[in-house]
């Protein structure tokens, strides 16, 4: 299967798509899911979608950037394309993006199940694991120090 990735923004067609798919994987039958999507970084985020053979998003991931930080948050991939790559070509994809921006420093706060994901990809632990605000949800945040190309 061939997989694109492209960035949108929030005005994109393909924005609601993208916007479901994290929904459900992040807060599905939480009564707030799309106040707690709609947060302060949502506007001014570059967010990436990948898209499968028929067009439709599969993947997702999104960038901000924060006081000369690069932000990644809210990375999913629904459940049936899991486990084919698509999570790294999208994280790959931000971190090339922090890359052209010359960001050196790239956060994020991954839940417990994809520390390892995070690390395989040369994330480190930066603190101790927390429980998310918005949803309860246990966290760790992690830090990727590089040189940004230039």
């Amino acid at each position: 299967m061939n997989y694109e990735l492209t960035y949108i923004d929030i005005t994109n067609e393909l924005y609601q798509e993208s916007k479901q798919i994290r929904i459900e994987c992040f807060f599905e039958g939480m009564p707030n899911s799309n106040y707690l999507i709609n947060d302060n970084y949502e506007k001014s985020g570059h967010h990436l979608i990948c898209l499968g053979d028929n067009e439709t998003v599969v993947g997702v991931g999104r960038l901000n950037i924060k006081e000369s930080k690069g932000i990644i948050s809210q990375m999913a991939v629904k459940s049936n394309y899991q486990k084919l790559g698509i999570g790294g070509k999208i994280l790959n994809a931000l971190i090339q993006k922090c890359d052209t921006l010359g960001i050196e420093i790239i956060e994020l706060s991954a839940r417990e199940n994809a520390i390892h994901f995070y690390q395989k990809n040369g994330f480190k632990i930066l603190a101790e694991k927390y429980s998310s605000k918005k949803t309860g949800i246990i966290h760790q945040k992690m830090i990727l120090e590089k040189k940004a190309n230039r």
